[in-house]
């Protein structure tokens, strides 16, 4: 078994390290290259070897996360960061408009829609990044935008059996990623207004991961189900990933922080990271992809694979949750630091084998971004926590 403690470094010279490297080489590739400053929108792929244009479609959730991505940056001070966000709020606005409401999932380069499916997922992220440029702009407009959106999942998208359906239209399995992400989004906006729709939306998923999403016998959270939220089992559905449950110990511990408490889910960020522990990594000290847990004997690999996000998301765990159990944050710095060790600054292999460490060298997807950022946060602050804010919140 490889614990977090495979690797020690210093982390207060790993930290600076990585800040140095978003705020600089990173924010200004990724300002120059992946906005399409004539088209508008962003590129969905930067070349591994020359950080172009890889891609030949535009997606809503990348506009989501870029929007994200960019108000943080411009929080950071980043130049023309903050101009930014406004083009993708333009973009979000007039070229991604389903018009029965909503976003499209993605457009042509040239901004015609491409398909018209209306993803939980994507509008998850929509919501998210709402919050985030109202913090930055204080635009009012941005509430009624993300009020909206949220109307729409509980209405067009509710499911008699709980949470949401995965699309319009309708598409089974139905996961637990959008719902841990809409949550994510909601955790956003509940410091932020005076408006129980963030707050209600935000315990009611708390209590849909609780009844469907993790299993207590395993300690483990599933990933994929039936229509009535039984869970499926076939051999290409993965029953956990580690980066998933690096994200729901997070998310988990920023509801109880925010006064969204649901009492049994206590020791749930424990028995999260103590799974991953036990058999979540891989030979060289990194987390895989995915596992099944079989009916009898211990966990089995079905993707070696680790993913930058994995990596940044098992970063914040160990900065914001350390009484989680989930570890210190020096083995996830060390290794995310290899991650950006590539000839083009500021972009990163996406991949890694977890077995062997070896990485692979394909397109960069704007995407992992938002993960990067969202890993690296805490460490823009002095003491390894997230920024101050209000510690009011809406009564239900």
């Amino acid at each position: 078994m490889v614990t977090f403690e495979a690797r020690k470094i210093d982390v207060s010279a790993g930290s600076e390290a990585l800040r140095a490297w978003l705020v600089g080489p990173a924010a200004s590739l990724w300002l120059d290259r992946s906005v399409d400053r004539h088209g508008g929108g962003f590129f969905d792929q930067l070349s591994f070897h020359d950080a172009r244009n890889a891609c030949d479609f535009k997606r809503l959730r990348v506009c989501a996360r870029q929007i994200f991505v960019f108000a943080e940056m411009a929080g950071w001070h980043v130049p023309d960061a903050r101009a930014v966000v406004f083009h993708g709020l333009d973009y979000l606005f007039t070229r991604l408009r389903h018009p029965h409401g909503g976003f499209v999932r993605s457009t042509t380069l040239a901004g015609v829609p491409l398909d018209e499916t209306r993803d939980l997922y994507d509008h998850a992220f929509v919501v998210f990044a709402l919050a985030a440029a109202y913090r930055l702009t204080g635009d009012s407009t941005l509430i009624d935008e993300a009020r909206e959106v949220l109307q729409l999942i509980a209405g067009e998208m509710s499911h008699s059996a709980g949470g949401y359906l995965e699309s319009l239209p309708p598409v089974l399995p139905r996961r637990q990623n959008p719902h841990m992400h809409l949550l994510e989004a909601c955790l956003a906006w509940v410091p932020l207004v005076r408006d129980p729709i963030f707050f209600l939306a935000a315990r009611d998923l708390i209590n849909l991961f609780e009844k469907h999403f993790y299993d207590s016998n395993n300690g483990a959270l599933f990933e994929f189900f039936g229509d009535g939220w039984q869970l499926l089992a076939a051999p290409d559905r993965p029953t956990f990933e580690p980066g998933h449950h690096f994200e729901w110990i997070w998310l988990l511990g920023e509801a109880r922080r925010l006064g969204i408490t649901v009492e049994s889910t206590d020791g749930i960020p424990t028995a999260l990271a103590e799974t991953v522990r036990a058999s979540g990594f891989g030979a060289v000290g990194l987390p895989f992809g995915a596992l099944q847990i079989p009916a009898a004997g211990p966990p089995v690999v079905s993707d070696a694979t680790c993913r930058i996000w994995v990596v940044t998301e098992w970063l914040r765990a160990c900065l914001v949750q350390p009484d989680s159990g989930v570890g210190p944050a020096g083995p996830a710095m060390a290794w995310l630091q290899r991650y950006l060790d590539v000839p083009v600054q500021g972009l990163w292999h996406e991949r890694c084998d977890a077995s062997t460490g070896r990485f692979e060298n394909g397109p960069v997807p704007a995407s992992s971004l938002y993960h990067i950022v969202s890993g690296l946060g805490p460490v823009f602050s002095e003491d390894g926590l997230p920024a101050s804010r209000p510690n009011e919140v809406p009564k239900a």
